[in-house]
């Protein structure tokens, strides 16, 4: 095996079977705290999640619930490692953020027509910030953002930072001039975190929060849902309160409009993936994926694809 899981893993519905299966072992995103008592779909089963973080499913059953901060996460099947194992040097990251999640401003979805794989990959991937978000994300981060980029791998999960432009960061100035921003860190970067095996969070000027997670539907199609959490120090002041409104279908239109945009990728990276003579090679800005498919094809129960060479990889942390 290379560095990559075989291509029969993106589109053969025993593959997809087998996936559903072992995603059903892994620590799975499901809300915050601030949602509790909450209930969701996840894989197909019903979850019910209290006030007090416990869980069950639709036949009443327990399942295995735990929180780093405001994040809740539960696991369909039991069996492996605690949480707080599981995520290892990012729980710190997600702590962090915990605060900002308790005043939600919109959430949304999309289903693609590509394997969820791809999906992750592409939210690894450094380079399709320029290229397939010209009129977005490449214009609000700044325009040699090689330099300006900083990335962490870290096992399965990994993190990325951004430095935003001066533009954006002039605009999220005033904005938080207007409204009183609430602010985790005083930074003007776009920061990443990707959570092993299907959520990654995204916040903006260490004030806005968005969670995506991704959930496999078929062996080609997928659904992408993310919620955007905008917290302000003074959200009971009529003003703020209106402005924050206003605000609101211009943020969720941007982040609908990114997504919009990676669906066409990702849906012709899974047509054309049947069609490829051979493993891509990943670029220096591209072996999170490498990563990724590691670490999956270890919960897989496969013969691991090589560890990456050219970074630490703790082969325990997986």
């Amino acid at each position: 095996m290379g560095e990559m899981l075989p291509a029969r893993w993106f589109d053969d519905p025993d593959c997809h079977a087998r996936e559903l299966a072992a995603l059903r072992r892994q620590w799975l995103y499901v809300g915050t705290r601030f949602d509790t008592p909450l209930t969701r779909t996840v894989l197909g089963t019903p979850v019910t999640v209290t006030a007090a973080l416990t869980a069950t499913d639709g036949q009443g059953r327990a399942l295995e619930v735990d929180a780093c901060g405001a994040f809740v996460f539960v696991r369909l099947q039991g069996g492996g490692p605690g949480l707080a194992d599981h995520l290892g040097p990012v729980a710190a990251h997600l702590a962090r953020l915990s605060d900002q999640c308790d005043q939600p401003i919109a959430e949304d979805h999309v289903e693609f027509a590509a394997n969820w794989k791809a999906l992750v990959e592409n939210t690894m991937d450094d380079f399709h910030g320029s290229t397939v978000h010209p009129t977005t994300i490449h214009p609000a981060v700044h325009a040699d953002w090689q330099t300006h980029l900083e990335t962490t791998r870290r096992g399965r999960h990994s993190t990325s930072s951004w430095l935003l432009s001066d533009g954006t960061e002039t605009w999220w100035r005033r904005i938080d001039g207007k409204m009183g921003l609430r602010r985790v860190t005083d930074h003007a970067r776009y920061d990443h975190c990707f959570v092993f095996p299907n959520l990654y969070v995204a916040s903006f000027y260490g004030a806005m929060v968005i969670t995506h997670t991704v959930t496999p539907l078929a062996a080609d199609r997928s659904r992408l849902d993310w919620r955007l959490f905008l917290p302000v120090t003074a959200p009971e002041k009529p003003a703020v309160a209106a402005f924050r409104r206003s605000l609101t279908s211009v943020l969720a239109g941007s982040a609908r409009a990114v997504i919009l945009e990676d669906q066409p990728l990702c849906e012709r990276v899974q047509q054309g993936r049947a069609a490829a003579l051979g493993p891509g090679i990943l670029g220096r800005r591209e072996r999170r994926i490498a990563d990724f498919h590691h670490a999956w094809a270890r919960a897989l129960g496969l013969d691991a694809p090589p560890l990456p060479a050219d970074a630490p990889y703790e082969e325990n942390a997986v």
